[in-house]
């Protein structure tokens, strides 16, 4: 049978459109089912950024024609137009922006999960070397060593005691990854974070008439034995400073080496420690009490000493964190 004759001359009447058939925008492209690939995102925001399609897949390491499936399949899977191509120019159509502050936020979220999913199978075993000072390894480091060698017992933590002189050296000569303290001297060559920023306070049994006072001042501790630091520790100068704004010369009953050993003398009611306030939380003396100092309120900062030129490792910012969690408790009023 012969088959009808198409053209104007065939008589034949085309189809009526459907009544709920919508035109196409110039701007739109098929939407199948399917969701966009971390790749697919990759190729767009290079080529979004660089206005071709040729360095875009040379930036994700594919061949052009790659690239150019990569990128007509995103925008299939959106259904819309991303680029109107010139040529091997391309130019961002209105909808792109949108698109691309929102791919970036995609690829940024899964460069971050994947920086921390290699950290946590970092932090499975392995040496840590960082060192603190004596009054934090005796009062602060025991719990949060605890705490830490419980969540990762592969890692084996290996904990520097020293004074505040020693604190930066060891960063710099890479003994330890960290320091936690306060230099007795400022220094460019390391990288200091405040950990911590705590108040003076005097340091007394409960017993003893100042730990029954709401309020004290500097001047409160006039002809009441003292147990401080000796001169060559950086708390000794803020104490001498701050009893010489309240009119006061400082002469100290007890003169020790360490933080640690102030607490001790105090705990046995020798005398009254003005030190910093965390210090008591987490010290093994539950009859002392503190009282933060005024006129003038003196503010002494902890930080993370670590090196400017290399990183934590995860290890070494989990355990940071740990530090930095359990100091600001230990401060909480």
């Amino acid at each position: 049978m012969a088959r009808p004759a198409r053209g104007a001359g065939s008589g034949a009447t085309p189809p009526e459109p459907r009544a709920d058939a919508t035109p196409r925008r110039p701007d739109a492209v098929p939407a199948p089912a399917g969701r966009p690939t971390l790749r697919q995102l990759q190729v767009f925001v290079h080529a979004y950024r660089l206005g071709s399609l040729t360095q875009a897949a040379r930036a994700v390491h594919v061949t052009q024609s790659a690239a150019s499936v990569a990128l007509q399949h995103l925008e299939e899977s959106l259904g819309i137009l991303l680029f109107d191509r010139d040529g091997r120019a391309l130019s961002p159509t209105p909808q792109a922006r949108e698109v691309f502050e929102m791919a970036q936020r995609v690829l940024h979220g899964m460069d971050h999960l994947v920086h921390n999913a290699r950290g946590l199978a970092a932090r499975h075993q392995g040496t840590l070397r960082f060192a603190v000072t004596a009054a934090i390894a005796a009062t602060i480091a025991p719990m949060v060593l605890k705490r830490f060698r419980g969540l990762y017992p592969g890692i084996r933590p290996i904990m520097h005691d020293v004074g505040p002189e020693q604190l930066v050296a060891p960063v710099l000569e890479r003994q330890v990854e960290f320091s936690i303290g306060t230099p007795d001297a400022g220094t460019s060559a390391v990288q200091l974070t405040p950990l911590l920023r705590d108040r003076l306070a005097v340091i007394c049994p409960a017993d003893n008439p100042l730990a029954a006072r709401e309020r004290l001042t500097w001047r409160d501790l006039d002809g009441v034995p003292i147990i401080t630091v000796r001169p060559a520790n950086g708390i000794r100068s803020v104490v001498d400073k701050a009893m010489a704004q309240a009119g006061l010369a400082l002469e100290p009953s007890w003169e020790v080496s360490y933080l640690a050993t102030a607490l001790a003398l105090t705990a046995r009611g020798l005398g009254v420690s003005v030190l910093p306030r965390y210090l008591i939380a987490a010290a093994p003396y539950p009859e002392l009490r503190t009282r933060v100092l005024h006129e003038p309120e003196v503010l002494r900062t902890l930080y993370l000493i670590s090196s400017k030129e290399y990183s934590l490792s995860p290890a070494a910012q989990a355990l940071v964190d740990m530090f930095t969690e359990t100091l600001h408790s230990a401060a909480a009023p």
